[in-house]
């Protein structure tokens, strides 16, 4: 074999390792699996990590041991230095080459794997959002689960699940401005742009019987938190996710069924108030925000920029949500992105049936909805 194609099998092979090394898990943590990819991230940044370090410590040696050797002694005249070394100019010449290129197939080999998803992929949609994060899974379902403040946010974050050893491809755009998905553990992220489609795709790993990143949930599991890496404004710090990697049987089942079994309307509408990050700039205990609070909203009057008053009833408060442009209220700028086509009827219903219930003028909140258990399709 050539030098040439030794040194590319060599870095081919450091750039996929079997596991890591114990600097590699040093400077990246725990080995992630999920993204396919990952490895050859982590083995190429530890290719050229080696490759410096050897280059530095052995240009250090030299430089000190020349310092030493040829520095001027008394009586002793400087030696002339050479101005031409044939052999040692094609040396370093060569040798630099020969690496570079190496790393640029091998740096190819990576991206590859990084843009290319396999057939098989499952396609979910990503919408980011100021600030947070919506997930589309086969047949309209969303995420119905969220940690509770506090526990790696200020805020509400949600939970996405993923079925182990699967490769998942995410059709990612933006509602607003510029967001870009980062998971650390994947070692690698992506931008999402409004008015324009992404993609970004990982493989899960196969969880073994003591994956328990999550103990009380009672079946194995693995988690990553997810992060936007581009600021998108004053909560680009709360805009956060956790993806959450599940055996099959129980992601299979949360398609099947995504809300708890007996939630009701109200208790539903609540948690799409997280889930649809409204809680962002929608106050529940009357301060203000970026929006209106959502206290004693429902079923009073309100005043709007263009000088009228609307009362906020079953029928505006869908307008309003559907088409936040229409109708500003006074004291507020226009800057709520629409929701159509992201929230269903089903959730609309629901989320107005929780502003009710926090409303004095807001009565029955299941007034005028269908029976609750058919609508949330409890058993």
């Amino acid at each position: 074999m050539n030098p040439f194609l030794g040194l590319f099998e060599s870095a081919r092979a450091a750039t996929f390792p079997a596991q890591q090394g114990p600097v590699a898990r040093f400077i990246f943590g725990r080995d992630p699996q999920e993204a396919a990819y990952s490895a050859g991230v982590e083995g190429l940044f530890m290719f050229i990590f080696w490759i410096s370090t050897f280059v530095f410590i052995g240009l250090m040696a030299l430089s000190f041991y020349w310092a030493v050797k040829y520095r001027r002694r008394p009586g002793v005249a400087p030696p002339r230095s050479p101005s031409h070394n044939t052999a040692l100019e094609i040396t370093w010449t060569i040798i630099p080459s020969i690496v570079f290129i190496s790393l640029f197939f091998v740096g190819f080999r990576v991206y590859a794997k990084q843009v290319i998803a396999p057939s098989d992929a499952v396609r979910l949609d990503l919408i980011g959002y100021r600030w947070g994060w919506n997930l589309y899974y086969p047949g309209g379902v969303t995420s119905t689960e969220t940690l509770p403040p506090g526990t790696i946010s200020a805020s509400s974050v949600p939970v996405f699940m993923f079925p182990e050893d699967t490769p998942i491809l995410l059709e990612m755009s933006s509602q607003d401005v510029i967001h870009s998905f980062w998971v650390p553990d994947f070692r690698s992220k992506m931008d999402l742009f409004p008015n324009r489609s992404t993609s970004f795709w990982f493989r899960t790993s196969k969880l073994q019987p003591g994956d328990m990143d999550n103990p009380d949930l009672g079946y194995p599991n693995k988690e990553h938190i997810l992060y936007c890496a581009e600021y998108c404004g004053d909560q680009h710090s709360q805009m956060l996710g956790l993806i959450r990697v599940v055996p099959r049987e129980v992601y299979e089942n949360f398609l099947r069924n995504p809300w708890p079994e007996g939630i009701s309307l109200v208790e539903k509408g609540k948690l799409l108030h997280s889930l649809r990050g409204c809680n962002a700039c929608h106050s529940l205990d009357g301060s203000s925000g970026t929006g209106p609070t959502w206290l004693n909203w429902y079923g009073y009057e309100h005043r709007y920029t263009d000088g009228s008053t609307h009362l906020a009833d079953a029928d505006f408060t869908r307008e309003s949500i559907y088409y936040p442009g229409r109708k500003i209220r006074s004291g507020y700028q226009n800057v709520m992105n629409s929701y159509l086509g992201q929230i269903n009827e089903e959730e609309m219903r629901a989320l107005i049936a929780f502003m009710r219930s926090i409303s004095d003028q807001g009565g029955d909140p299941t007034a005028g909805f269908p029976d609750e258990e058919e609508e949330t399709g409890g058993n």
